[in-house]
């Protein structure tokens, strides 16, 4: 019998339910049967065929979903410090670094998912920046998602302006630069029969664990015409959309130097609906925020990376209060470091102290719901992941509370959040198979993973120096543009200590 249609009880353990006692969980087992939870139960009697996994001492926990990540550039962890979005993405555009050699994009795709699961995330959002557009390389991500056993929604980018997001504020910059920046447009078809072509190549769910959703790069580089043709295939199928909006203090001035609203643009092309999920958001304005209410729109929260870019805190507490809900991702490497949604729940919990002296309700039960269940609305498995139900999918997390962070156990919610980072983290099933076992992954060689990125990684690190060298004339015209930004007034505050002209 395969591993993942194997029947396991897990015996014993404290099982997290976000509606129960999140400090002291209840002790219960669960019987998992065929990728689903199948009973939660107090006591249940082994079977024969049923593999026992004792759990005393333990907490049993739904497996976090990454929703917002790009494995491009997954080598590149290490590679930067913080400095400002533009300047970053110079560094990092995927296109800037040309054609991959297949066995370098399964290694980095695989140097994902290892992490992910390692870290107890069960599910991920691919906003996938694939260069070149060809299916081969396409099947070989997918191939190595399959390889580690990892959920995944995956989206292919898509943008058809090359529109460099600063360029508004930067008025006196010569041609020549200005062309180097901005690169090269291409037509809203091409990218649109990409997409289509692969969903219709692949069919709904390309994978047993894999399924679609539609990401537009974001509104300032996207024709009206893409972001109407992939409002439709988000309709069609019904799939759940994710984009960049005002991510950093540029776009939001640049957007009001042009007059121009994005979630205007996401509303003229039908995006404005309940499968949105605005990414970052950093830069949203009360009206915004209230139009993101209104549809029943979300926001997936980045806070690492929103920090590392020096975007700014993003206005949690006043999303909350609209009712929006929050997802939380983990974003690129080179921008993040690190796939980790314990990092980022407890970001979540403390950024808002930044913004605001007084108590809010954006505490450690709040962070595991954002880690979990609204992560699941957002990719579109509401009812099917995020929690330890019957019926559910068995996507779940065993950590050992002998481990430090969790002794004495006070509250399981608070010490999740506040206390832990992954070491606790021992054993992790996805669909019903375990990939984690005793810390280590059951589905790929660490060891081998390691050695080959190795192997791979001097000659990225030479590629990436010869980048910036090359590059380095355009660094002065991009600051410059920053500092045009903060001549504009957004009359949004998302700095401590700095306030606009």
């Amino acid at each position: 019998m395969p591993e993942q249609s194997k029947r396991f009880l897990i015996r014993g353990g404290r099982v997290y339910s976000h509606e129960g006692d999140v400090h002291q969980p209840a002790v219960a087992d669960i019987l998992i049967d065929g990728g689903k939870i199948e009973r939660v139960h107090p006591h249940i009697d082994p079977e024969p065929d049923v593999e026992v996994i004792e759990a005393a001492n333990k907490l049993v926990a739904p497996g976090f979903i990454n929703a917002h990540y790009h494995s491009h550039d997954a080598m590149m962890k290490g590679m930067f410090e913080e400095m400002p979005f533009d300047i970053w993405a110079l560094h990092t555009n995927a296109a800037s670094y040309g054609k991959r050699t297949h066995r370098e994009v399964r290694i980095r795709t695989l140097i994902g998912a290892a992490e992910m699961l390692r870290n107890g995330i069960t599910t991920v959002q691919d906003f996938l920046t694939l260069v070149p557009a060809e299916d081969e390389y396409l099947d070989t991500i997918l191939s190595a998602y399959d390889e580690a056993g990892i959920r995944v929604v995956l989206g292919l980018a898509a943008r058809d302006r090359a529109a460099l997001d600063i360029a508004p504020l930067m008025a006196a910059v010569p041609e020549a630069i200005r062309a180097r920046l901005i690169g090269t447009s291409r037509p809203a078809k091409q990218e649109l029969d990409f997409i289509t072509g692969q969903m219709r190549r692949l069919g709904k769910k390309p994978r047993p664990l894999t399924t679609w959703a539609i990401t537009p790069s974001a509104p300032q580089r996207c024709s009206p015409e893409l972001l109407e043709g992939l409002a439709a295939l988000s309709s069609e199928h019904n799939l759940p959309v994710f984009t960049h909006v005002y991510e950093t203090r540029p776009q939001a001035a640049a957007a009001r130097v042009q007059s121009t609203s994005l979630l205007e643009m996401l509303s003229r092309a039908g995006l404005m609906n309940d499968r949105l999920n605005l990414v970052h958001g950093v830069w949203l304005s009360p009206s915004d925020i209230a139009m993101l209410a209104e549809n029943g729109a979300r926001l997936v929260h980045n806070p690492i990376s929103n920090l590392k870019l020096k975007s700014g805190a993003a206005p949690i507490i006043d999303l909350h209060k609209a009712g929006i809900g929050i997802a939380l991702g983990c974003d690129n490497y080179s921008c993040a470091e690190t796939q980790n949604i314990f990092i980022a729940m407890r970001m979540l919990c403390l950024l808002p102290a930044i913004t605001s002296p007084d108590p809010h309700q954006i505490d450690a039960a709040y962070a595991l719901r954002a880690a979990t269940l609204n992560g699941a609305k957002a990719v579109g498995l509401e009812g099917q992941a995020g929690a330890l139900k019957p019926g559910m999918a068995a996507d779940m997390m065993i950590l050992d509370l002998n481990e430090p962070a969790f002794v004495p156990l006070n509250s399981a919610a608070r010490q999740i959040v506040f206390a832990e980072a992954g070491r606790a983290v021992e054993t992790v099933f996805v669909a019903g198979r375990p990939v984690v076992r005793d810390g280590k992954l059951v589905t790929v060689d660490e060891a081998a993973l390691a050695a080959e990125a190795a192997d791979l990684s001097p000659a990225l690190r030479r590629e990436v120096a010869a980048l910036a060298q090359k590059s380095a004339d355009l660094i002065p015209p991009l600051l410059e543009g920053n500092r045009a930004a903060w001549k504009v007034v957004t009359g949004l505050e998302r700095y401590v200590g700095r306030k606009e002209n």
